[in-house]
C-alpha cells in the first residue's frame, strides 16, 4: 500500500509540473519613432532627411521606405545590436 501511495504521489508531482509550463514570451513591438528613427538619423542624416539630396527618392523618416529597403539599409549600419532592432521591425511588417 505504501508503494502505491508513493507511486501516486510521484505521478501527481509529474502531472502538476507538466501542467504549469509558462506560456511562451510574446514578441515585443519595435516602435519606428523611438527605436528605428534614432538609428537612421545617426547614420543616414542629412542625405535621407528633409533638405537632403536623397530625401525625395528615399525618405528615411517614413517607415514604408524602411520596409521597402529591408536589409539594404545595412550598408551604412554596421552595429549588430542596431541591425537586430531593424530586423525585428522588418519582421513585424512582412
Amino acid at each position: 500500500m505504501r508503494r502505491v501511495s508513493l507511486a501516486l504521489a510521484l505521478l501527481l508531482t509529474i502531472a502538476l509540473a507538466a501542467s504549469t509550463n509558462t506560456p511562451p514570451r510574446e514578441a515585443t513591438h519595435v516602435d519606428f519613432d523611438t527605436q528605428i528613427a534614432p538609428i537612421l538619423k545617426s547614420k543616414c542624416q542629412p542625405c535621407h532627411y528633409p533638405g537632403g539630396t536623397m530625401y525625395a527618392k528615399r525618405p528615411f523618416d517614413r517607415s514604408a521606405t524602411i520596409v521597402a529597403l529591408g536589409e539594404k539599409l545595412f550598408t551604412r549600419i554596421k552595429d549588430e545590436e542596431q541591425r537586430k532592432v531593424i530586423r525585428a521591425f522588418l519582421a513585424e511588417h512582412r
